[in-house]
């Protein structure tokens, strides 16, 4: 059933990508059955559908032809703005996992963050649920993207990013914002990589008190795996890591998911782990015995990740940091090591604490020469280290081999099985200024052989020119003639002999 609530866009389609994924999806099996549910916002189909099993549901979209694919699934729909949604304290859940920022529609007021929040504030009964996720505007996926947000990039971005808004801008601001309207906070995570569909969810707590090393490489996990072969301004990967080791996760995450409620505390409420993880598997991670955390698979076939938590830095950030030093008997010792303990697991996927190395994903399968894959990281990242000279991805290999006790035959691989990098412009600038230098010093070099070329010229016509003078002497002639007879003389002498 539709009912055409006023603002409704009739001939407009969403462009952008809904809300949706595995961690979106195991939050929907967490609410209370039977319950009365508003999705507001555009949502993936298998999302819905895995909330419409357990709960009454209602969409409230502003796109008619959404609408009507919602009706024909058997689906309650409010097509229309969100100003013009009645003012009802009639649902017990609000999801609004896309978000505040596609809920308004051109036919009607353009209502800000704040004011989109009390909308559906107002529509939720005492001891509601609300579930939100707030984009958060200096995330890195906002930080690494090419493109600029005071320009409108698709149709359904009509009023471009600008300065002045009433969105938080930190974790602490959003649960002002929603305390002064009444919501109290049970459970507030960071995502990444993007906020339409996180694979990493952890909660400041977490990020603060739990293994940072460990979940920094997690995050470059998930964040590097959304832009592989995407054109960015720098490697997000390094800049996720960064932030997380940095104490700044939370500030840089792509957004803030929020489960709240209206008062009074709902009798079920949702307890979530300090952190969520997962594509297809949903894996949770928490505090386990005498200070170790522990991954538990909650959704899937990863049994293999269910244990303790390897403690220890990335190896690839490692291996990054003593290369950018030019340290090399670190490199050595490290690349060693990882010859001998993991010969097929990939360095972005191997922590080292003190000299142990450990598999950080074991469901990941092995993987083929994988220090050629780290020479390709190396290049392509434009990253500096003690081999200039290696410029080619099999000299660097050969080189790399070498440093690990390996033999120095790179065996061929074929192109396919390069390993994907995210199109990175920092690094393409920085590889540009390494062949700008390497030109340089060529040009340098011709220069100086065709200055040395030009003197040796120089210095062959003067020679030839002597003996151009010395030629034309009597004396000369006299001296060549002599020696001819001479030489005529010997060789009928030795003919004699004989």
């Amino acid at each position: 059933m539709i009912e055409m609530i006023g603002g409704e866009m009739p001939s407009f389609t969403e462009d952008r990508p809904r809300a949706g994924g595995a961690l979106f999806g195991y939050l929907a099996g967490q609410l209370p059955p039977g319950a009365d549910v508003l999705v507001a916002g555009p949502h993936t189909d298998e999302l819905i559908d895995a909330l419409a099993e357990r709960a009454s549901v209602t969409c409230l979209v502003r796109s008619e032809p959404e609408a009507i694919e919602l009706d024909a699934r058997g689906l309650t729909v409010l097509c229309g703005t969100l100003a013009k949604l009645p003012v009802a304290e009639r649902y017990d859940v609000v999801v609004a996992l896309d978000g505040l920022d596609r809920l308004c529609s051109v036919e009607d007021e353009q209502l800000d963050w704040a004011a989109s929040l009390q909308a559906l504030k107002r529509v939720l009964r005492p001891g509601g649920t609300l579930l939100l996720a707030v984009e958060n505007e200096l995330g890195v996926h906002r930080l690494v993207d090419p493109s600029t947000h005071t320009s409108a990039q698709t149709d359904s971005a009509w009023r471009p990013l600008g300065e002045f808004d009433t969105k938080p801008g930190n974790p602490t601001r959003l649960a002002g914002k929603l305390s002064a309207e009444g919501l109290a906070i049970d459970w507030l995570g960071s995502a990444w990589p993007v906020p339409e569909s996180p694979t990493l969810i952890a909660t400041p707590n977490a990020l603060q008190d739990g293994p940072t090393d460990v979940l920094a490489a997690v995050a470059a996990s998930a964040v590097g795996s959304a832009y592989v072969e995407k054109a960015v301004l720098s490697d997000p990967r390094r800049l996720a890591a960064a932030a997380v080791r940095g104490g700044l996760g939370p500030e840089f995450a792509a957004s803030w998911l929020v489960v709240a409620h209206r008062a009074p505390r709902p009798a079920a409420a949702l307890a979530l782990p300090p952190v969520l993880a997962g594509d297809d598997s949903v894996v949770e991670i928490a505090p386990g015995p005498e200070g170790t955390w522990v991954r538990r698979v909650l959704i899937g076939d990863a049994g293999v990740l269910n244990g303790p938590l390897p403690v220890g830095r990335l190896l690839e950030e490692l291996l990054l940091g003593a290369a950018l030093r030019h340290d090399l008997p670190l490199l050595r010792r490290l690349l060693t090591g990882w010859a001998a303990a993991r010969p097929e697991t990939t360095a972005d996927n191997v922590v080292v604490h003190h000299d142990a190395f450990a598999v950080l994903d074991p469901s990941i399968p092995p993987q083929t020469d994988v220090i050629r894959r780290f020479a390709q990281t190396l290049l392509g990242g434009g990253y500096a280290h003690p081999w200039p000279a290696a410029t080619d991805l099999a000299t660097l290999t050969s080189v790399l081999h070498g440093a690990a006790g390996l033999p120095d035959a790179v065996p061929p691989v074929p192109a396919e099985d390069d390993i994907p990098l995210p199109d990175s412009r920092r690094e393409h600038e920085e590889q540009l200024r390494a062949l700008r230098r390497q030109i340089a010093d060529a040009t340098s070099r011709a220069q100086w052989y065709e200055r040395e070329l030009n003197k040796r010229d120089k210095e062959l016509n003067k020679l030839r020119k002597q003996a151009a003078i010395f030629s034309g002497t009597v004396s000369f002639r006299v001296a060549k003639i002599g020696y001819g007879v001479a030489r005529k003389a010997r060789n009928r002498l030795r003919k004699g002999l004989k």
